[in-house]
Order: C-alpha cells, then sequence, then structure tokens
C-alpha cells in the first residue's frame, strides 16, 4: 500500500504543479497590455514613454508579473519529478529537458523581476522628469528593458528546447493513436518554434513585442497543461496506464 501511495504521489504532483504552473502563466498574462510597436517605433523615445505609461497606470502590474513569473518556476519543477516517469531509454532526453526549465526558470525569474518591480521604479523617474528632460531616465528604462528582453528571449527559447525533449521522450514506446502520442507530436511543434523564431530574428530584440508572442504564450501555456494530464500515466518501464490499476497496458 506504501509503493501505491508513492507511486500516485510521484505521478500527481508533479501533474498538478505543471497544471498550476500554466494556470499562472495563462491567467496572469491575459491581463499583461500588448507592448509592441502599436506604442511607437520599438526603442524610441515615444515607445518608452508610452511603456512606461502603462506601467504606472496599472496597479496590479507587479502581482501580474508575478502570476507571470511563477508559470515557468512551478514546471522546472515538476520537470524533475516528470522525467522519472518517462521511458528509461528516453533518459538523455529527460535530462535534457529537465536541465532547460531549469536554466529557463532562473533566467525568467530574473527578467519578470526587472519588468514587474525595477520597471515601475525607473518608469516613475521618466514621469517625474517629464517630457523635455526625461532623456537619462529613458537611458535607464531601456537598458533595464532590454536586460530583460534579452533574458526573456534565452528563456523561451529554453522552454522550447524542454518541449521538445518532453515531447520526443512521450512518442517513445507511444501507441500511435494515444493521447500521450498526441501531446507529444504537439511538444516537438510546438517546442521547435521558439528555436525557429530564435533564429530568423522574429524574437529580437525579445520575444514580448512580437507579432507571434500571444500565440507563442498560448502554445507554451497549454502544452505545459495538456503534459500535466499524460504525466499520471506515464511509467518508466515505457507504459501509459490508468492510475490505480494493478498493471499497465503497454503502449
Amino acid at each position: 500500500m506504501h509503493d501505491q501511495t508513492r507511486s500516485r504521489l510521484d505521478g500527481w504532483l508533479p501533474a498538478f504543479l505543471l497544471v498550476a504552473g500554466s494556470a499562472l502563466f495563462l491567467g496572469a498574462g491575459r491581463h499583461h497590455p500588448q507592448i509592441n510597436a502599436s506604442l511607437g517605433e520599438v526603442g524610441s523615445p515615444q515607445f518608452y514613454r508610452a511603456f512606461a505609461a502603462h506601467m504606472l497606470h496599472m496597479p496590479n502590474w507587479g502581482s501580474v508579473h508575478l502570476g507571470i513569473l511563477l508559470g515557468p518556476v512551478l514546471w522546472a519543477l515538476a520537470a524533475s519529478g516528470a522525467a522519472r516517469l518517462l521511458p528509461r531509454r528516453t533518459t538523455s532526453l529527460g535530462d535534457v529537458a529537465r536541465s532547460a526549465l531549469l536554466l529557463a526558470a532562473g533566467l525568467w525569474s530574473v527578467a519578470f523581476v526587472l519588468d514587474g518591480f525595477v520597471g515601475p521604479k525607473l518608469a516613475g523617474a521618466i514621469a517625474s522628469a517629464g517630457t523635455a528632460a526625461d532623456a537619462e531616465a529613458i537611458r535607464a528604462f531601456s537598458a533595464n528593458q532590454l536586460t530583460m528582453a534579452r533574458l526573456g528571449m534565452l528563456s523561451i527559447v529554453l522552454v522550447g528546447t524542454a518541449m521538445l525533449a518532453l515531447g520526443a521522450a512521450l512518442l517513445v514506446d507511444a501507441r500511435a493513436r494515444s493521447w500521450r502520442s498526441i501531446v507529444g507530436a504537439l511538444g516537438v511543434i510546438g517546442g521547435a518554434w521558439p528555436l525557429v523564431a530564435a533564429l530568423r530574428g522574429e524574437f529580437y530584440p525579445g520575444p514580448f513585442t512580437s507579432p507571434w508572442w500571444t500565440i507563442t504564450a498560448l502554445t507554451i501555456g497549454l502544452w505545459f497543461l495538456l503534459l500535466g494530464t499524460v504525466v499520471p500515466r506515464l511509467d518508466p518501464r515505457g507504459a501509459d496506464h490508468p492510475v490505480g490499476s494493478a498493471e499497465p497496458v503497454h503502449a
């Protein structure tokens, strides 16, 4: 009985963390205003003044960014448990995914502390200085945002790498028409996109000003949610099985 309880916890704990991470990432993300060329030419003083105004006029700016920040952190925590449940011959893929998510979570956390908590302080300096004397404040604000954008791009590329590795691992030993294989294929496709977009320059200077950012964020958040539905059914011997069943049903 003790082993059965532990087995259930091994599957359900990472699943819970994956679902909770997606709920925070998507739920908080939908409150974030779009920051793109609609505010002015990206990188121009007009763009940064409009961006700063968004920060200052949104009272829950910090809490929204905290929610977005926590999503990948919870995914990274879940990755260690989920990787243990993958087929044994996909150990290297699980290790890549786990390492990529841990690195991504660290970079993502720094990026969203800069944007969510440092940014409003620098934005206040722009508002206080006024249009005629805000050049120095804009330089400080733009440096903070550029750092955030570049860290964000590296984070998204690492998240995509993790999705690609986890998706490929799910496809190993899975039935062709199973839910596991569908989620695995979606992970490979969805994970490849951030890598391609970064190489093509779509995410320069960062992914958040790209016209593709909204669909990219939705794809990432929804895929980790779907992964949470698969993890409890994984067996490290390479089988899918209903949670609580006595014998695994081989994929």
